[in-house]
């Protein structure tokens, strides 16, 4: 009888082992009990961050800590030129020195412009582009998760041939045989599938395909899909175009489930425009009102002025209603229910006929696509604050339903994705892993090895984009640059050279290919190279912005829906954090607290408080919901301002293929997904299952318990901040400030541009090597954010005024965690800083416990023990990475401020001028919520906002003179929003 292995004989037996023997040695001692022994004794914290006592769990942790050592890419000729240390300095390149890179980050194929800071020729920092006339400076939570992709251990990194390493000499070398055959039959069975694209150089590239191949078949798709956009353009316009608001212009504006604050392609640009509307409207006198209804709380209905919860059917009516009172009918096809909100609503966009915007959001049906675009014509909105542009993708592609047709006729013969994952995106009802099981051979590329990785015969590594070359189109059509700013780490290659490989056999370098479609004809090659270095220095293509597009409404409107069968209904709507799924095995984006919910590390099913009163049902219930024989369960989680009998489910979750971070976390909602409307499903059923299991939220409590936490002005109202001649005294010697320092740092929020969405936190994380720690450590409370945004509830629990609030260590004049730490590892410096000394800290947590912001966090462990080194290189080599035991919290940045304070020291020691030194989740936040400066100089605007009569701090009446305040928000004398101090609350926690 044989004897299990125990630790010792384990390791003997993988330690040295090459790829193949290193696969039949795991597997005879995968089963074994000395096998998770192993396991957590060779990767402790990567055991701890996944939580799962699977064997499949820790295979997956495994083969990625394996892969970094190249296992995977064996005999792989990557056909680059290789490169070698320097022995002469680069002339750019100064130890230690930063550098910027113009570039683009991509959002389902859109771009937003941004700066990639390296640091001895290695990324470290995502920052907005503030010449890009679109994103103009902002980010949103992918762009500054994008630096970790590109160092992600569980990126693909070698080219697979049926499961195992192979190399692109081979891949090659069987295509090209294929390729005169395809040629030959002129493309015949030949299908290529893409994720959105808006790149003017692969539209070029895909019309020289559809010409050499013209039985091709074209698809795009993803699991975000714009389908629906573009489907209700064209019902009200007989074409699809896209739809830009321009806020600048609107003194009202309604929004019927939209979305242009939320996580988008848009949501930088959108953002940033419609809070300098409210803040022009404001100085100006009349504040534009935000009127909003949706069946289930966003971002853009959090902020509303005005707000409705409504189901997705009913919206559809009440634009109907909407669009009757515009013309002079009556109404009421909507229901009673909604009768202020609609009166209100129809009475603001009447009185400013050619000055208000209706919009709606992504997942909106295209019969209301086309409901608002008539509304929009109706009242003379359409030209005036609405321009239409051209899509911005590559026209004629056929959808994931179209090629999931033809794959189960056996139209398809070989069948190649760039960049999508349908067998995990597809909407259930198209069952397209078993079509695709059907198509002789299958290609799939991609950044990761995923589910459709796995089914596919070859699967081919893609290029980052931060080390690749190409382009991209924002939502106005402005061109922006993609450059890589490091080699390519693994063997990836672009979208566009694959492409170039089927045109022509070979490979073409990257910036070849982006030189010749940027290349004018008769333009000289000194002129272009001075042209083409112009606009990488820019990162965008100067006035490149797409033309407006003239449009006419035809036809009659859509004829109403036939009325629900009954059952609940559910909607689907991309995750606020890990969109659809894309960036799921990023821990920085699932460590990141949902903005409505604060869950990390997994999807819940929201439903509503009346719904969960009536069935009985507990935020932390596991519960099903089913229609036909698809079914999904998961956690419930009790949502005010959810629509009543209305069921969310959110993508991007329930990953099931080895080696991914993501993989048995949350429930996969693309299995109730219905193909023809992948947005809504009725008639589906909700039961409690019996089990519970509390998701890890980083927020418990939903209201501000009697306290002014959050202030609103209503508009014409007095000063709602508190007055400086109040201060009680104190035994506290004088401030910074008082003592005459130079420099007295100090930073305002303003609490009506933020929109809580979130960049300020991911930003601040990459900025100071804030660790992951897993979802166990969050619901242990040890989440380990140096700023967070506190959501809180006002009014009733159907229809609740929600707020947003980002706390940030204070930095208290009078700071209470002075006088608890016994070892005086933090303290004051001379410009009014709260400083963090590491290595004096001895970690009692006094200073914690003594803090009523509760923003110091501990390192109850070593997260960065084996942190492998590839993820290393990340790592912002300013700011310590912080050893177990000690007290971190928000510093203002202060390597920040301190390499401000050397520039200025080049200049006969300059004071800093005012803006040199931006936080980071100042630079990130889209809407320019958080202003950073000197509060002695009077003349800087971080002065001259606590100047303001919405100033304010924060628990003022704890006499702690905190030098981070606020500014109250703002909304209409009679809005939803009314003042936080009114007491007003849900009455129970959500």
């Amino acid at each position: 009888m044989s004897r299990d292995p125990d630790i010792a004989q384990i390791r003997a037996r993988l330690s040295g082992a090459d790829g193949p023997t290193f696969w039949r040695s795991l597997e005879a001692v995968a089963d074994t009990p000395a096998f998770r022994a192993y396991v957590e004794s060779e990767f402790p914290a990567a055991a701890r961050l996944a939580g799962a006592p699977d064997r499949r769990g820790f295979l997956r942790l495994m083969a990625a800590s394996f892969a970094l050592s190249g296992l995977t890419a064996c005999g792989a000729d990557s056909g680059r030129d290789y490169e070698l240390p320097y022995v002469n300095q680069p002339e750019r390149i100064v130890p230690g020195a930063s550098l910027s890179y113009a570039s683009s980050a991509l959002f389902d194929g859109f771009a937003n412009g941004i700066l990639v800071t390296t640091r001895n020729g290695r990324p470290i920092k995502v920052e907005g582009n503030p010449d890009h006339p679109f994103s103009r400076g902002g980010t949103d939570i992918l762009a500054q998760a994008s630096v970790l992709g590109l160092y992600d251990p569980f990126r693909s990194q070698a080219v697979q041939h049926l499961g195992r390493p192979s190399s692109w000499a081979a891949f090659r070398g069987q295509m090209l045989a294929r390729l005169a055959g395809w040629r030959e039959g002129r493309g015949r069975g030949l299908a290529l599938l893409s994720a959105p694209a808006t790149s003017p150089a692969l539209a070029a590239m895909v019309a020289r395909l559809r010409e050499l191949y013209p039985e091709m078949g074209w698809y795009e798709a993803a699991g975000a899909t714009r389908e629906s956009l573009h489907a209700g353009a064209a019902q009200a316009y007989g074409r699809p175009v896209e739809t830009l608001p321009d806020f600048a212009g609107a003194r009202a504006v309604v929004s019927l489930d939209g979305d242009f604050l939320d996580l988008g392609p848009g949501q930088v640009g959108l953002s940033r425009a419609w809070i300098e509307a409210r803040r022009a409207g404001h100085a100006a006198g009349h504040l534009p009102a935000l009127h909003a209804v949706a069946p289930t709380p966003t971002l853009t209905s959090a902020k509303a002025d005005y707000g409705l919860s409504l189901s997705a059917g009913g919206i559809e009516a009440l634009a109907r209603d909407l669009l009757s009172l515009t013309d002079g009918g009556s109404g009421g096809a909507s229901g009673a229910r909604a009768g202020n909100w609609l009166r209100r609503a129809a009475a603001a966009l009447d009185a400013n006929r050619g000055a208000s915007i209706v919009t709606t959001g992504l997942a909106a049906s295209p019969e209301l696509h086309a409901l608002v675009h008539r509304l929009n014509g109706a009242l003379g909105n359409t030209g005036s604050t609405l321009r239409h542009i051209a899509p911005l993708s590559p026209g004629g592609a056929g959808t994931l339903a179209d090629l999931a047709e033809a794959m189960e006729r056996g139209a398809v013969e070989t069948l190649i994705v760039l960049g999508s994952n349908p067998v995990y995106e597809a909407p259930g009802g198209l069952d397209f892993a078993r079509r695709m099981e059907r198509v002789p051979l299958k290609i799939h590329a991609g950044l990761y090895y995923d589910e459709t990785g796995a089914h596919a015969d070859w699967h081919l590594p893609l290029a980052h984009p931060l080390e690749s070359w190409g382009d991209a189109r924002s939502l106005d059509g402005t061109v922006g640059l993609i450059q890589p700013t490091i080699a390519p780490l693994h063997e990836g290659r672009t979208v566009h050279e694959l492409l170039s490989f089927l045109l022509e056999g070979e490979m073409r370098d990257g910036l070849g290919l982006l030189k010749a479609h940027l290349r004018r004809p008769d333009e000289d090659e000194a002129a272009f190279e001075a042209r083409f270095a112009e606009a990488l220095r820019l990162g965008f293509l100067p006035d490149s912005a797409s033309p407006p597009e003239t449009v006419a409404l035809t036809g009659a409107a859509p004829a109403p829906a036939p009325a629900p069968a009954g059952g609940i209904e559910v909607v689907f709507r991309p995750d606020p954090t890990v969109w659809d799924g894309t960036h799921a095995d990023l821990s920085w984006l699932q460590e990141l607290p949902k903005p409505l919910t604060k869950v990390v590390w997994e999807n819940v099913v929201l439903i509503s408080p009346a719904l969960a009163e009536r069935e009985g049902i507990a935020t932390g219930d596991v519960v099903a919901v089913a229609a036909g024989e698809a079914r999904i369960e998961g956690a419930a989680w009790i949502l005010p301002g959810q629509a009543e009998e209305t069921v969310t489910l959110t993508l991007g979750y329930g990953r099931n293929v080895p080696d991914h971070l993501s993989r048995g976390l949350g429930y996969d909602a693309n299995r109730l997904r219905p193909a023809a409307t992948p947005w809504r499903l009725q008639g589906t059923k909700l039961a409690k299952t019996g089990a519970r299991r509390m998701p890890a939220t980083t927020q418990d409590l939903g209201t501000m318990q009697g306290h002014d936490v959050v202030r609103v002005q209503p508009e014409g109202a007095g000063p709602v901040g508190d007055d400086e001649a109040d201060k009680p005294p104190s035994f506290y010697g004088p401030s910074s400030e008082d003592r005459g320092a130079k420099a007295a740092w100090g930073m305002v929020i303003d609490l009506d541009a933020c929109t809580g969405c979130n960049a300020c936190v991911t930003a601040c994380q990459s900025e100071n090597n804030i660790p992951v720690v897993g979802r166990d450590e969050v619901a242990r409370g040890r989440w380990m954010g140096w700023i967070r945004i506190d959501r809180y509830y006002a009014g009733s629990l159907d229809e609740p005024a929600t707020h947003f609030q980002p706390v940030p260590c204070m930095h208290c004049e009078q700071a209470p965690c002075e006088v608890g730490c016994p070892v005086e590892a933090t303290l004051h410096d001379s410009e009014g800083l709260n400083l963090q000394v590491y290595n004096r800290c001895v970690g009692t947590r006094t200073c914690q416990s003594y803090c009523p912001y509760k923003v110091r966090r501990f390192n109850y462990l070593d997260y960065t023990e084996d942190q492998p080194a590839i993820l290393q290189q990340r790592n912002n080599p300013e700011v310590t990475v912080r050893a177990r035991g000690v007290m971190e919290k928000c510093t203002y940045c202060i390597q920040r401020i301190a390499a401000a304070r050397i520039d200025s020291a080049k200049d006969a020691h300059a004071a800093i001028p005012d803006g040199a030194v931006e936080t980071a989740c100042q630079n990130a936040c889209p809407t320019r919520a958080i202003v950073f400066g000197n509060i002695a100089d009077p003349e800087s605007r971080v002065a001259q906002a606590r100047a303001e009569g919405r100033h304010y701090a924060l628990l003022a009446e704890l006499n702690t003179r905190p030098r981070t305040t606020y500014l109250a928000g703002l909304a209409p004398a009679d809005g939803q929003k009314a003042p936080a101090s009114s007491g007003q609350s849900p009455g129970k926690e959500g």
